[in-house]
């Protein structure tokens, strides 16, 4: 009887992304916004469940995941899962691989999957929501005019104007509902 070392290539189109993307062929972490300055903002974790692989014959085992990887940064973190099964019913938990060899944990069987697990660690990111120098928020209560997002402090009111003999008299009415306190009134 001889052992013979098998290779199955898999394809990372296939499979259920859930915060991962494919880019220029390879698994990344999901690009979920771009910051102010250009620079792409990737989802926090991801994860890469692949299609049933049919192995095709009786193995006597698995023996390891080849990978390859690109351009991992400090701040990102991968980890691989595999489980089998023997009749593509019933499957096996997810078992981590053995990472110095890529050794496979999972039981024999004649279908595989793969899982590959995405983190990373957040970056500084600068988003600009909005600069609000149009004025397109101003209400009678908010200002967004000079750059700044506010509530209106100062209040303009035009009173009626009374004279009589000792002086001038100036009425407004102000309507409690729509003030909570008045610090000051001031007349020019």
């Amino acid at each position: 009887m001889s052992t013979k070392e098998i290779g199955l290539p898999i394809s990372l189109t296939g499979g259920v992304h859930n915060g991962t993307e494919i880019k220029d062929g390879k698994l990344q972490l999901k690009e979920v916004a771009t910051d102010s300055s250009g620079k792409s903002v990737y989802a926090s974790k991801g994860a890469w469940e692949s299609s049933v692989i049919s192995i095709g014959d009786k193995v006597t085992a698995f023996q390891r995941v080849v990978k390859t990887m690109v351009g991992t940064g400090s701040n990102v973190d991968y980890k691989i899962y595999t489980k089998s099964s023997t009749n593509n019913i019933v499957w096996s938990d997810y078992v981590e691989i053995t990472y110095v060899e890529g050794k496979i944990n999972s039981p024999v069987g004649l279908y595989a999957r793969i899982k590959i697990e995405l983190s990373s660690t957040p970056s500084p990111a600068l988003l600009t929501v909005d600069e609000f120098t149009d004025g397109k928020y101003n209400t009678d209560y908010v200002s967004s005019s000079d750059g700044v997002l506010r509530l209106k402090r100062n209040f303009q009111l035009s009173p009626t104007v009374e004279s009589n003999a000792d002086g001038y008299l100036y009425r407004t009415k102000i309507d409690r509902s729509k003030f909570k306190k008045i610090n000051t009134l001031v007349f020019q």
